[in-house]
């Protein structure tokens, strides 16, 4: 278990985040952004990381609240890596969260929800 966190670990510092665009689904200009400031880059995907994810499909029955995209910078003379998140807000007090490029999905909730909402506008 050791041996795959520190390969984990390796791999992960080659990668830098460099930019988050996000899209609201009223889909009005100005709703529209990119976040550029490192240390709400940072905040976005500290977030992300700490969501307990479970493999799958999520099943909405509504159209996303918001689409994230991820940018990662491996290799300057290479495109950047993009990563989608669609984002379902409930009642203020959650959130569940699509991962389209691992095929995952998870929740948050309380806080993380009022900071993630924050960062992004």
């Amino acid at each position: 278990m050791l041996l795959l966190l520190i390969i984990l670990v390796g791999c992960t510092e080659d990668e830098k985040l460099v930019r988050v665009d996000y899209q609201l689904a009223e889909m009005s200009v100005d709703d529209d952004g990119i976040v550029t400031d490192e240390d709400q880059i940072h905040s976005l995907g500290a977030l992300l990381e700490k969501m307990q994810w479970e493999s799958g499909k999520m099943q909405a029955s509504r159209k996303e609240d918001m689409m994230l995209t991820f940018f990662y910078l491996y290799d300057p003379n290479m495109p950047e890596r993009l990563e989608e998140y669609k984002i379902w807000f409930h009642n203020d007090r959650s959130a569940e969260i699509a991962d389209l490029n691992e095929h995952r999905y998870g929740k948050l909730s309380g806080e993380d929800v009022k900071q993630l909402k924050k960062l992004i506008k």
